[in-house]
């Protein structure tokens, strides 16, 4: 990148060409990455409606990353992450699909 020594010849018409150039290699050699946006996902229900948590979950593009039973209880807690897009109507679709047994917080 060469800009004229004189500062009556350095205008937009050779500065914003150049800085363009700048902006466009430092972007391709960052190796840019589009991510998605993911809750982390914390479903409590008894045993009985686990199967219909992971039904939801896999329908919905969800990944459980851990499951386990509460000590001296009935139920269960699984965590699992969705993608936000997928969350929209998410409460509902459980709650339908387990009988109204199963109670997820997103965050």
């Amino acid at each position: 990148v060469t800009l004229h020594a004189d500062a009556i010849h350095r205008g937009g018409g050779q500065i914003i060409p150049t800085t363009r150039r700048c902006l466009y290699a430092c972007l391709l050699t960052a190796a840019p990455r589009i991510m998605e946006p993911v809750y982390q996902c914390e479903i409590q229900c008894p045993e009985v409606a686990v199967g219909g948590i992971y039904g939801v979950l896999n329908r919905r593009r969800g990944h459980v990353f851990e499951e386990a039973q509460v000590a001296g209880t009935p139920m269960f807690v699984v965590k699992a992450y969705l993608p936000v897009n997928e969350s929209f109507g998410f409460t509902a679709d459980l709650r339908s699909n387990t009988g109204g047994q199963a109670f997820p917080q997103c965050v």
